[in-house]
């Protein structure tokens, strides 16, 4: 593969959180405090040193520096029904072949774990700082290898660690200004498999025609011999990408904030020098692959009230640019085309409310609700099957002493069914593979936080 435009990977991403927490691949498990409250206020509230990763203008709020560390466990449970149909045809010879097969598999997300780290030091009454780390992106689908419609499934890995480093400066007694720097370190593997393919391929009639072929078709049968065989294969292990975040706080006083926080798009280049494709003609001997992945920008704009000594409410509306991701095409080093799909993304906006109780000065309570619109609402995928989602969250922070806190947090997400088709076609020389998917996709999962928080 020569060049990614928008990038291969942009068709299944999620880190081991699945399709089923967020948008397309983006994730929103930044911190426990956050979880409990379905993320609900997230560029407008203090509580803790995760700011780093939402609003960094919220940092002048602090007055001694404070660490946190956790991380979020995503128990997702994504199941795929359907079945899935192959036809081949060779021109001039007459011959053309259908195999039907299920495009069925549970649980295609496998769990994952979420994790962050944080801190943030004010300087002096105007100053503060702040280093972050953080997963705002990723994805892990896994179908078995012999999946049938292999073309479609296969396995689907990204893991993209967001480091953040962060200055906010009070400007006047209410406004603060917050600036930040990101850079993205990002590891990435795609595997699909030949499924129905193989069997279609080794067909008695298929092989007879292929074997009067003076092309590398006639030695294809010989490369896919069963189910679980590669048809496309690349990966990188280390990659950087870099970024920028902003963030505006305005309080109107102690108890009532308002803040818009920004995140800009980072660009990710990933390089296999091994990289396989069976559209590329690059079936057994790899070739060398360059891609592309664009993260998309993103805008939170979010409020805070103390409506007494007890009881909080706060509000956060996300909009992130999905629109960028709107077709895939691959080219091999060879200048035969490897990957094309159009994608289709649109905008997508995530809505949420949530309330804080202070029970006592140790305990305080939290919950929330949200709801999550799917990037992918036009062309859909079996490796990311992306839906809207609607969030059920509760959580808690104890305080052990004045510096020691501990956050827990539990989030139930339930998707919205939904039914779609994939569709592939390969042509190379005289042959043509028509693969043809019908899914219907059930989504829901389980999220447990769990974050440490100490101030100095």
């Amino acid at each position: 593969m020569k060049k990614f435009n928008q990038s291969l990977l942009a068709t299944a991403m999620l880190l081991a959180a699945g399709g089923a927490n967020a948008a397309a691949f983006q994730l929103a498990e930044v911190s426990t405090s956050g979880l409990g409250r379905a993320y609900a206020g997230e560029a407008a509230i203090a509580d803790n040193a995760s700011v780093v990763a939402t609003n960094p203008a919220l940092m002048s709020l602090f007055k001694t520096a404070q660490f946190s560390t956790g991380g979020v466990y995503v128990d997702s449970r994504i199941n795929m029904n359907g079945d899935v149909s192959v036809s081949a045809s060779i021109t001039g010879a007459s011959v053309k072949i259908t195999r039907n097969g299920s495009a069925s598999q549970r649980n295609v997300v496998p769990g994952g774990f979420v994790p962050n780290l944080y801190f943030v030091a004010p300087v002096n009454d105007k100053f503060a700082l702040g280093a972050g780390m953080n997963v705002n992106f990723g994805l892990k689908s896994e179908y078995g290898d012999s999946y049938d419609a292999g073309i479609f499934g296969g396995k689907t890995d990204l893991t993209a660690i967001n480091l953040n480093l962060s200055g906010a400066y009070r400007v006047t007694e209410g406004l603060s200004l917050g600036l930040g720097v990101n850079a993205v370190y990002a590891k990435a593997q795609v595997e699909r498999n030949a499924g129905l393919i193989a069997d279609t391929v080794n067909d008695n009639q298929i092989k007879q025609a292929l074997s009067t072929q003076q092309t590398t078709l006639r030695d294809l049968p010989k490369h896919l011999t069963s189910k679980d065989k590669s048809v496309v294969s690349l990966q990188d292990r280390a990659a950087w990408g870099f970024g920028w975040n902003a963030g505006v706080m305005y309080q109107f006083n102690e108890g009532n904030r308002i803040g818009l926080a920004y995140h800009s798009k980072v660009d990710i280049d990933f390089t296999d020098r091994t990289a396989t494709s069976l559209e590329a003609e690059a079936i057994k001997a790899g070739k060398k692959g360059d891609l592309t992945l664009t993260l998309p920008d993103y805008l939170e704009l979010s409020g805070f009230h103390q409506l007494t000594d007890k009881l909080a409410v706060h509000y956060s509306y996300k909009y992130t640019h999905w629109s960028r991701l709107t077709k895939l095409h691959a080219s091999s080093e060879n200048g035969k085309k490897a990957f094309d799909k159009e994608l289709q993304y649109s905008n997508n906006s995530r809505v949420a409310l949530g309330a804080s109780y202070n029970l006592d000065e140790k305990l305080t309570l939290r919950a929330g609700i949200a709801y999550d619109q799917a990037a992918s609402r036009h062309q859909r995928s079996a490796a990311i099957p992306d839906t809207n989602r609607t969030w059920y969250s509760l959580g808690a922070t104890y305080k052990f002493t004045p510096n020691l806190s501990v956050d827990l947090g539990y989030a139930y997400l339930k998707g919205k069914k939904v039914h779609f088709k994939e569709v592939k076609a390969i042509s190379q020389a005289t042959l043509t593979l028509d693969t043809t998917a019908n899914y219907t996709s059930q989504a829901h999962a389980n999220l447990y936080g769990l974050n440490l928080n100490y101030s100095f």
